[in-house]
């Protein structure tokens, strides 16, 4: 837990003993608030009984204020005098709505202001904006709710096996068309495929700036464990809500990405990409309920990019990686199994790191489980692209021999 969210649970706590309330619940941190109360039990006094008696008294009188405004208004009757003077005050409110109303609509008939056009617009978004943050909140989620394992998660594993057994028939299956049939066939087929990646991910960032669609991009495009929705296990492939996570992915997407697809082809490049995505999810979300931490979400494509790096390095194991500006000596000690390992050994710094503050899966925001699950995704998907290529190989060996020995008969 970053200090800030440590100071910031201490404060709750702190106010909560101030007001006599420390025996309300804080949804979602009951355990940061046992370890933070006990803290302060320690480092700050407070006489914790003395402010519960307080409010019990509080709470006590203002029950009882009601009763005694009714005794001081006596038994005697209204008065003509008194309901003459509410029956005026309730028409000159009438009056004044109806002049308001008609001032409005001669208003509107008038040519605005390059400056109240300004402010009417600004004062119609303030309203819209209010209605859809009303109506976003209507959802959500104040406890988790009760559901047994198979509930919670059986929805979510037939999608993923589904997808998984789908994706290796498009990958056994697919193959490419001709170049006269493609749509774009000036650009080549990885820049393609990945423009269209990121297309779908812009697409779906800019979702999360539309508050009228806010419910649907938190049950499509985001994993929440407490309640998990199939849907949401492959649309939080493509949900980024900060442009500076969308950008560091997509530029990850487009390097890796086109370099693994011209080495392994569109069909299984896609069927790695949903597949292995799809199977971080899942430990994400395995974590979770295993380990209870009710809290956690997760959303982003940073769990299919682990699993193309890892396939990307491992399957280019003997070349070295050229950074600029190094000199090219240094491709020699920078190869793609170190950068794997790099990158793993971060990771598991950060989900141990984790443990200290009770968040198996998180160190800050990162979602550490997803990207060891793809990393180890893909290392395994690595070893099927390696069979398939020496297959391939052999192959083509076969049929160069072959011509050889007929051209040799003939």
């Amino acid at each position: 837990m970053e200090p800030s969210e440590a100071n910031r649970i201490i404060q709750l706590v702190q106010e909560q003993r101030a007001a006599g309330k420390i025996d309300e619940e804080i949804p979602g941190m009951q355990r940061q608030k046992e370890q933070a109360l006990a803290w302060l039990r320690e480092n700050v006094p407070f006489d914790e009984d003395r402010a519960i008696l307080t409010r019990l008294e509080r709470e006590e009188q203002d029950a009882l204020k009601p009763q005694a405004q009714r005794t001081e208004q006596g038994v005697y009757a209204e008065s003509v005098l008194e309901r003459i003077r509410r029956h005026n005050l309730a028409k000159r409110e009438k009056e004044k709505e109806e002049q308001e109303a008609k001032a409005k609509a001669e208003s509107r008939s008038l040519p605005l202001s390059r400056e109240q056009a300004l402010v009417q617009r600004r004062q119609e978004s303030a309203a819209l904006v209010k209605k859809w943050k009303e109506k976003a909140k209507e959802d959500d989620l104040t406890s988790v709710p009760q559901m047994s394992l198979i509930e919670r998660v059986g929805p979510v594993t037939l999608l993923t096996a589904s997808v998984i057994f789908l994706c290796v028939l498009f990958a056994e299956n697919y193959s490419p068309p001709s170049q006269a049939a493609r749509l774009f066939p000036s650009i080549s087929p990885a820049a393609a495929t990945i423009s269209v990646l990121i297309a779908m991910n812009c697409v779906v960032w800019y979702g999360w700036r539309m508050l009228s669609k806010r419910k649907i991009m938190m049950r499509v495009f985001t994993l929440v464990p407490a309640y998990p929705y199939a849907s949401s296990m492959i649309g939080n492939l493509f949900s980024h809500q900060m442009f500076r996570h969308l950008g560091t992915n997509m530029v990850a997407l487009w390097f890796f990405g086109t370099n693994l697809h011209d080495d392994i082809g569109r069909g299984p490049f896609l069927a790695v990409y949903f597949g292995c995505g799809i199977l971080a999810s899942n430990a994400f979300l395995w974590d979770t309920i295993l380990f209870k931490r009710w809290e956690n979400v997760t959303l982003g494509c940073s769990g299919a990019l682990s699993a193309l790096l890892a396939i990307w390095c491992c399957i280019n194991s003997d070349k070295g990686i050229r950074i600029w500006p190094l000199p090219p000596r240094a491709t020699e000690i920078i190869q793609p199994l170190f950068l794997l390992a790099l990158f793993i050994s971060v990771d598991i710094y950060g989900a141990v790191r984790g443990l200290r503050f009770g968040r198996l899966s998180f160190d800050g925001n990162i979602d550490h489980v997803s990207h060891l699950a793809g990393y180890g995704a893909g290392i395994v998907a690595a070893q099927f692209v390696r069979h398939e290529r020496k297959d391939r190989k052999d192959l083509r060996t076969q049929g160069k021999m072959q011509r050889i020995e007929n051209a040799t008969q003939s």
